[in-house]
């Protein structure tokens, strides 16, 4: 059975009035679509476009059969529409709508249509991963063909058409076309001499709202990625500036999450969940601060690791850490700064070392020394007083008495998060999966 690719147009005059007391010539065409999208040749197409103006405008459907130039006024409202009557199978059809007054005339891009084309299914098609920091912009298709993306299309913030794909440009089923923006393939620019017609003619930002909308060549929304409140992700993650750290790129669930770039490629799933996206907001994971815990410390080295076993990155502001069961002299405090990474670490050094490690942040050094053949408390308290963790070598509870030595191996959790064990020293590495048991005299 036969089906159809494109649709048709249909044309009606329109004379519209805008707002006459402020007089303006600018005239934008958006939404320029055709119904229905499998065109028969017993069927009339009908093209619709929405047209806004401060000043009164006439519209026309202007469209193309075999060389053939017809034009047809368009009948106005919310939105413009006009009719292209049927044609017989084969038939391609070009057109574009076009608006002006006396000031001022402009025209949408040109589509087009074939009558009897086999239909293609577009809705496989998604945006991917979109980078503001290296602009570029990924569409996968999750379908089982191939597709050609001749008249697909890219729009930008509602209003800008940035992308159109031409017959040259195809997609492989579960392949990827990969689109940067021309601020990057400019001469000098780090995609200088990328081909034009994978060029979208745009900027892309890491740090501003933003939408971008992929539609099929009939002007249907195939895909939207509106993120229309970046300020959250700031809020929840603690992005300086609000700035992606990499892409907002599609985990294997299809949400949106911050992710490393992976142009042209799979992704990989982020921790992160992006923030402030239009329609049923993505609510970012609980925190579980049970996943920070203590994990390696050094009395040879002098380091105190921190280890997050979680799958969020979890901000510590105002926590600390006491030794020697003295809760009432903290030995350091963490900063708004301090964020200890899903699966990741922060290192504390002593500040008796500190000449030792100068490259090493300054509000990671911690007040004290740290004995590898002394008994010891170290415990790790919440901002509102909590204990959260807590490691001691010894039996008898007086801490700082020689016993003995353990030379320069680590207290350590094994594997990382484990039980406690004396174990070879991985500051702010994995720690080992196994090791020996601590001697406690």
């Amino acid at each position: 059975m036969k089906k159809i690719l494109f649709v048709a147009l249909a044309l009606v005059l329109g004379l519209v009035s805008c707002v006459k007391d402020k007089p303006y010539p600018g005239i934008t065409i958006t939404n320029v679509k055709y119904s229905p999208i499998a065109v028969q040749a017993t069927t009339n197409v009908t093209i619709s476009a929405t047209i806004t103006c401060l000043n009164d405008f006439t519209a026309k459907l202007v469209y193309t059969i075999n060389g053939s130039s017809n034009e047809v006024a368009m009948t106005a409202g919310d939105p413009y529409t006009a009719v292209i009557p049927a044609q017989p199978d084969g038939t391609t059809v070009v057109f574009y709508v076009e608006a002006s007054n006396e000031d001022f005339s402009t025209k949408s891009d040109a589509k087009e249509y074939t009558v009897g084309a086999v239909q293609v299914d577009y809705s496989v098609l998604r945006l991917n991963e979109l980078n503001g920091n290296d602009k570029f912009i990924e569409i996968f298709n999750n379908g089982t063909d191939a597709i050609n993306l001749n008249g697909v299309y890219i729009v930008k913030d509602g209003t800008n058409t940035n992308w159109t794909g031409d017959a040259n440009v195809n997609i492989e089923a579960g392949g990827y076309v990969l689109l940067y923006s021309e601020d990057v393939t400019i001469a000098g620019g780090p995609q200088e001499g990328y081909p034009e017609n994978l060029t979208f003619h745009s900027g892309l930002s890491a740090k501003k709202n933003v939408r971008i909308q992929l539609f099929s060549p009939a002007g249907e929304s195939i895909d939207d990625f509106n993120l229309t409140n970046i300020d959250l992700n700031g809020e929840a993650y603690g992005y300086p500036g609000n700035q992606a750290p990499a892409s907002y790129s599609r985990n294997a669930n299809t949400d949106w999450y911050y992710a490393d770039a992976t142009p042209g490629a799979v992704n990989v799933d982020g921790e992160n969940i992006v923030l402030g996206l239009e329609g049923d907001t993505p609510v970012p994971p609980t925190p579980d601060y049970t996943n920070i815990v203590l994990n390696e410390l050094n009395g040879n080295d002098k380091f105190i690791e921190i280890y997050n076993k979680g799958d969020i990155d979890l901000g510590i502001e105002g926590w600390y850490i006491t030794k020697d069961g003295n809760e009432t002299d903290p030995k350091w405090t963490a900063d708004a700064t301090v964020v200890v990474p899903a699966h990741g670490y922060v290192l504390l050094y002593s500040n008796n070392v500190q000449a030792d490690h100068p490259e090493h942040p300054a509000n990671l050094f911690f007040e004290g020394g740290l004995s590898a053949k002394k008994t010891v408390r170290i415990a790790l308290y919440m901002n509102d007083a909590t204990e959260r963790d807590v490691y001691t070598r010894g039996t008898t509870g007086e801490w700082g008495q020689t016993i003995s030595d353990v030379g320069t191996q680590s207290y350590a959790r094994t594997p990382d998060g484990g039980d406690w064990k004396l174990a070879e020293a991985t500051p702010g590495a994995a720690n080992p999966a196994t090791g020996d048991d601590i001697p406690q005299e």
